[in-house]
């Protein structure tokens, strides 16, 4: 047998040893939320990022469904289960009020999911606060970040398991 062929084939079995062994979850578990106060038509504008696998694996445990956010056939149902999750596991509080959002829809973007909600702000915000749960059934190393933006001005901070409850002030 020529070397080559002889080459080919061990690279190609060390290849599938490889690719068997290989871990395609991630080490860490991170969701992004940001939040923009949008003075010009008064609202709070969401967008919520989390892993696809991890947001999937949440859904399909609370809901007992199967769940499939990139199948274009199951978008409606999909939507109803990632707003009806959303709705669950983040609820917002402006100026010591609770509100609720308008869920606009979801969108898939490589390995992450964007879910997006609007919230009336008749007022500009003095204080937000947030009660959040996102993926804290599925891993107690969850971290959800926050990025809040009120009249250009930004705030971060992170929300680690188990707390719940995050707050900014402008």
């Amino acid at each position: 047998m020529p070397a080559w062929k002889r080459n080919i084939g061990f690279s190609l079995v060390l290849i599938f040893c490889l690719s068997a062994t290989v871990r395609t979850d991630h080490p860490f578990h991170v969701g992004v939320v940001e939040i923009e106060h949008n003075p010009t038509v008064r609202t709070l504008e969401l967008s919520c990022k989390l892993f696809t696998d991890d947001f999937e694996n949440a859904l399909r445990t609370r809901y007992q469904v199967a769940i499939d956010l990139s199948a274009p056939a199951k978008k409606t149902a999909m939507d109803s289960l990632v707003a009806r999750y959303i709705r669950e596991q983040l609820v917002l509080s402006l100026n010591g009020k609770k509100i609720s959002g308008t869920y606009l829809g979801f969108e898939q973007d490589k390995e992450a999911v964007y879910a997006f909600v609007e919230y009336a702000s008749p007022v500009t915000p003095q204080q937000l606060q947030a009660d959040c749960g996102l993926l804290y059934e599925q891993f107690t190393d969850q971290i959800n970040i926050f990025h809040v933006t009120v009249g250009g001005r930004r705030q971060s901070s992170k929300l680690g398991y188990p707390s719940r409850q995050i707050e900014f002030r402008f």
